[in-house]
């Protein structure tokens, strides 16, 4: 069983409910975050001390304290930063977002390791969760197991996801080919990417760029 847990949730109420649960249950010390920076702080100070968490934790969503600048403000960009991090740390979404496109993006693209939809069994169905990840298996809740098994759901490959992020945060056509030039992604060629962005206009039916962002951006899929 895990000896060492972090849950980023920025609701008291929530994190109360988790931290009780699970001390009840498994005698497992916890800590708890209000934000995505200060988790990351945290799982960057344990790994320099030698001391890593074993499993995170998190919320999708945060309320933002706008009196304090934010690194990362999602759920999805913490456990994206965090996969960096620490490769073999294990993650467990704990949120009332049910779309099949972001959970199916969590799995496919983030690898995490379980997820849980927040409801009436949320807490029990967390218990579970948190004892099968520890015997290294996948959990997915009824909520997230339906989604999960829905079909003709879109999907975006890594290389899409990171060109409409890139997108969405204001980069042009030739900064991205420059970047992906950078990072050795390829295709990176300005007329590549061009192309690629004109198919998932194609794909979303969507109008202009801005509207492909918005739609993408709706559907969780950025």
């Amino acid at each position: 069983m895990f000896k060492k847990i972090i849950i980023a949730e920025d609701m008291d109420s929530e994190n109360l409910g988790i931290v009780s649960s699970i001390n009840t249950s498994l005698q497992t010390p916890v800590e708890t975050t209000q934000s995505c920076d200060k988790t990351l702080s945290r799982i960057k100070q344990a790994i320099k001390n030698k001391n890593p968490y074993e499993l995170l934790i998190s919320d999708l969503s945060f309320n933002l304290d706008t009196r304090v600048s934010h690194k990362i403000t999602t759920g999805k960009q913490l456990i994206a930063a965090v996969k960096q991090l620490q490769s073999d740390i294990k993650v467990i979404v704990f949120s009332g977002e049910d779309k099949p496109a972001i959970i199916k993006s969590l799995f496919e693209n983030h690898q995490i390791d379980g997820y849980v939809c927040k409801g009436l069994y949320g807490l029990s169905e967390l218990k579970k969760a948190i004892h099968q990840v520890a015997n290294n298996n996948t959990f997915t809740c009824p909520v997230s197991k339906n989604a999960l098994h829905q079909k003709n759901v879109t999907q975006l490959d890594s290389y899409e996801i990171q060109l409409l992020q890139l997108l969405a945060n204001g980069y042009k056509q030739d900064e991205i080919s420059t970047q992906f030039a950078e990072k050795g992604i390829e295709p990176n060629s300005k007329r590549s990417i061009e192309d690629r962005i004109r198919k998932l206009r194609q794909d979303f039916d969507a109008k202009t760029t801005i509207q492909l962002i918005h739609l993408v951006d709706g559907m969780g899929l950025i």
